[in-house]
């Protein structure tokens, strides 16, 4: 799944929540050659270029989004016979007939986006967009996550930050949908000098894998991503290379990256 950060008009048709290919967030074309500053503005050309991956659910926002749709059922909650249906493994399926009995309860495409644009921001989260957009080419931004790809440019576009271009394959394995996206980069010429990771989930544990040292993982703190890592580098300090800075507000994010900036 490829995701715009940057607030430009979208005009790209909605996708569905099964895509072919894992999301890519590339600046919009109108910052992509402008590099990256130390304090939120632009410097001069020649200067590093970074890649910043985000996971979506309980990251960018505060709440799983597939969870918050259930407001938009009658009496905001699914009937059990429905939830008795999911079964481990088989999660999109389980939600395609989340979606389903909504539709058949009358609910809008309208009615799920007014529910998604509801969704809060995680702390911070805003800020560390902002400034991030500031900094034109440093950082090319992806959002990998296998959320619904309509409530994902919902909450973006409330938050002011939308468009859409990519993919979000089902039950996707992480670490495999960014080595593909590097590999697919490296193809294209493009070489990063480092690599950011933002996320909470114990899907984004795998992932981090491939961080090396000199890169950041950014795990939100008390979430299973934190935990698992905590547990490996416990288990074995030596094989996890990458820098691990926990964060509960995304603020805690942005300051991390200004001070990797300053060393630019």
């Amino acid at each position: 799944m490829c995701q715009h950060l940057w607030p430009w008009p979208a005009n790209l048709p909605l996708l569905g929540r099964l895509l072919p290919r894992p999301l890519s967030l590339a600046p919009s074309s109108s910052c992509s050659s402008l590099p990256c500053s130390q304090d939120g503005g632009m410097a001069a050309q020649g200067s590093p270029r970074f890649l910043l991956t985000f996971d979506f659910d309980e990251t960018i926002v505060d709440e799983n989004s597939d969870d918050s749709i259930v407001r938009a059922a009658p009496g905001q909650r699914l009937p059990e016979s429905l939830r008795a249906t999911y079964r481990e493994g088989f999660y999109n399926e389980y939600m395609q007939r989340v979606f389903q009995y909504l539709g058949d309860q009358g609910v809008r495409p309208r009615d799920l986006r007014a529910v998604y644009e509801s969704i809060p921001l995680s702390p911070g989260m805003g800020e560390l967009l902002q400034f991030v957009a500031k900094q034109g080419s440093c950082f090319e931004v992806i959002l990998i996550s296998d959320a619904n790809t309509f409530g994902v440019e919902s909450a973006l576009r409330a938050a002011g930050h939308q468009g859409l271009s990519g993919r979000c394959p089902a039950n996707m394995c992480k670490h495999k949908v960014l080595s593909d996206y590097l590999r697919e980069r490296a193809h294209d010429g493009v070489h990063f000098e480092r690599l950011f990771y933002v996320g909470d989930g114990a899907n984004d544990f795998c992932p981090v894998g491939l961080l090396a040292g000199g890169d950041v993982a950014f795990p939100r703190r008390g979430y299973p991503m934190h935990r698992l890592i905590q547990e490996a580098q416990k288990a074995e300090p030596s094989s996890f290379r990458a820098s691990v800075v926990p964060w509960e507000n995304a603020i805690e994010v942005r300051l991390h990256l200004q001070q990797v900036l300053k060393t630019c």
